[in-house]
């Protein structure tokens, strides 16, 4: 079965994917990188009064 995968793409299947990698492809990694330009930072949250994610161990 392929489901459904980042952005309406079909998903890699299980035998092929690269485990242990954020990205299977160029198109991943840009998609990714963007994600990434637009999250905001821990004192931007805090500004607005939001509470940021607790680091993680």
């Amino acid at each position: 079965m392929n489901r459904a995968g980042q952005a309406g793409r079909a998903s890699t299947p299980v035998e092929t994917a690269q485990n242990g990698s954020m990205v299977q492809d160029l198109d991943d990694l840009k998609r990714l990188g963007h994600d990434m330009e637009r999250m905001r930072t821990n004192q931007e949250l805090e500004e607005d009064g939001l509470v940021p994610d607790p680091k993680q161990e």
